[in-house]
């Protein structure tokens, strides 16, 4: 194996085991924005490694900076909207399992 593809099974390996934390922290987690949190964080780390990934497999060409421009702004932007409508909804978070008054 060469430098290239070493470099990219550690960074897609690295990204699925954020995936894996990220589904983890999700069926932890006990309310609605603390789940977000935890995708959103963990998927965007996972995301980003993945690209970075698939960047390094594919070298310097409109697929590769396509895959590391989409990795870097798909998760926090689909994020941050999900977020935004649940608050527009009013949809709000339990503290220790009850909802708040």
């Amino acid at each position: 194996m060469i430098v290239r593809d070493i470099l990219t099974v550690l960074f897609l390996s690295a990204g699925f085991l954020s995936f894996v934390v990220s589904t983890i922290g999700v069926f932890r987690m006990k309310d609605f924005y603390t789940r977000m949190h935890a995708a959103c964080v963990c998927g965007s780390a996972g995301l980003i490694l993945c690209g970075i990934g698939f960047f390094i497999y594919e070298g310097l060409t409109i697929t590769g900076l396509l895959a590391l421009m989409c990795a870097c702004l798909v998760n926090p932007i689909g994020t941050h909207i999900i977020c935004k409508v649940a608050y527009k909804q009013s949809i709000e978070s339990r503290k220790n399992g009850k909802e708040e008054a």
